[in-house]
């Protein structure tokens, strides 16, 4: 199905507000989910950080008729160290699916980097190099922001009357704080997957943003995982 909110091209089971993975005894890494969309493209996020500096991102992005891809990004010490992604992309006339990979120094010099486009490996540019990076902090400011606005990315299942979160199949009412155009208004009548970004109090969610609506065939979204531990 085409989206109908559509980031940029190479620019959970959620429903979670913040929660806590324990790395050590004395401080904890905590995970905060957002989302956004811009130009063509929808954003879902899982950032995890440490004392407030950012330990890894995952992201899933989905850019209508351009393909969709995954990524994942970790720092060291506050420092971006490496990203891998893969997914679909518009080459040309077609949808080509690629690959990269890319390790930094603890200088920010790019020590390691492999892209490829169907089976064949291609050079990143010293552009394309700089939007990994640019992207890497645009993602992370976004959910900082939404962070301290109390937001973060909802997923689930409208079923009759009832909207029920992914995760926990929590039944919410949904309230938007601008008014839906009609044609959304009438798809919200029917079973359907939404993703939004939002604040739940007790049994209500607010949404401020309609990430995703679609098929109810479409499963719950959940952090990619593809760098080695």
């Amino acid at each position: 199905m085409k989206r109908l909110i559509p980031f940029l091209l190479i620019s959970l089971l959620a429903g979670c507000e913040t929660t806590t993975v324990p790395e050590n005894s004395i401080t904890p890494v905590l995970t905060h989910t957002a989302g956004q969309t811009f130009g063509d493209a929808t954003s879902l996020y899982w950032y995890s950080f440490q004392q407030n500096r950012p330990v890894s991102l995952a992201e899933v992005v989905i850019m209508g008729d351009y393909g969709q891809y995954q990524s994942e990004y970790r720092w060291r010490e506050g420092n971006l160290r490496e990203i891998k992604r893969q997914g679909r992309q518009l080459r040309g006339q077609e949808i080509k699916p690629f690959s990269l990979h890319v390790r930094y120094d603890t200088k920010g010099s790019a020590v390691f980097q492999r892209y490829s486009v169907d089976g064949v490996v291609l050079p990143l540019t010293d552009t394309q190099l700089y939007q990994l990076t640019k992207q890497a902090k645009q993602a992370t400011e976004v959910v900082k922001q939404q962070r301290r606005d109390g937001q973060f990315l909802v997923q689930g299942y409208w079923q009759g009357e009832h909207f029920l979160r992914c995760g926990d199949d929590k039944p919410l009412s949904v309230a938007f704080e601008t008014a839906m155009p009609d044609f959304i208004e009438q798809q919200l009548s029917q079973d359907r997957f939404m993703a939004v970004v939002g604040k739940v109090r007790r049994n209500k969610l607010v949404a401020s943003q309609l990430l995703m609506l679609s098929d109810s065939s479409q499963q719950c979204h959940a952090a990619p995982k593809l760098l080695d531990k």
